[in-house]
């Protein structure tokens, strides 16, 4: 099963903000789904908390990213298929950021969102675009290459761990797929049909022949 994993970074605090908003209280497309966000510790973690941890003076700078997004994402069908459930997402992307703050070092401050989309369930994290390390000093947060290639293995590693059961092998859908679809011939319907039209468009115009001949006999009398 494959995994998917893209990040970005938003400078302004405002487009921040209004992706945090947005994240996690847009409407879904699951009505099931409860609105709001998830932090590492937190079902229900404080938008407004995190949202004014933004305001620091060391992101009041026009090429400085205020957060880092990532967006973690898998097909409906291997959703379906692995016996995901709601809920699961909280618990694997809270295993993916642990994984990486034990890699780097990192203690981060992110919040998540969950949306249940039928095509491609996904989960939005916005990070704040600092650290602290060890000694607990703060740095500000950069994403490089090798940390987007963690995202997306760890992501697989993290699936197949919580994954409920094994999804049916994709070769027996593979041999599905590739078998010629059922076809039925039709031709002797559409013969029968065409047929029993003739028949009635004649009998319709030896009706209408033979109304005109019966005009034609009382005219004459």
């Amino acid at each position: 099963m494959g995994a998917y994993a893209s990040h970005r970074y938003i400078k302004s605090f405002k487009d921040a903000e209004a992706h945090v908003r947005y994240i996690g209280f847009r409407e879904r497309e699951d009505k099931s789904e409860s609105l709001g966000l998830f932090s590492e510790y937190s079902d229900s973690a404080d938008a407004e908390d995190f949202i004014n941890s933004l305001k620091a003076k060391r992101f009041n700078h026009p090429d400085v990213p205020t957060i880092h997004t990532v967006l973690f994402s898998m097909s409906g069908d291997e959703w379906e298929r692995s016996g995901f459930e709601p809920g699961d997402y909280q618990k694997m992307i809270r295993h993916v950021m642990k994984e990486w703050e034990i890699k780097t070092g990192y203690r981060l401050e992110w919040v998540a969102a969950e949306h249940r989309n039928p095509d491609h369930p996904h989960c939005h994290v916005a990070i704040r675009a600092a650290y602290k390390d060890r000694d607990g000093v703060e740095h500000r947060l950069k994403i490089s290459n090798e940390d987007r290639k963690f995202f997306r293995e760890q992501f697989q590693k993290t699936k197949e761990h919580f994954r409920p059961f094994d999804p049916p092998p994709r070769e027996l859908d593979y041999r599905l797929d590739k078998q010629p679809p059922l076809r039925i011939d039709t031709s002797f319907l559409d013969n029968f049909f065409y047929k029993v039209k003739q028949e009635l468009e004649h009998e319709e115009w030896e009706r209408e022949q033979a109304r005109k001949k019966a005009q034609n006999q009382h005219r004459t009398r």
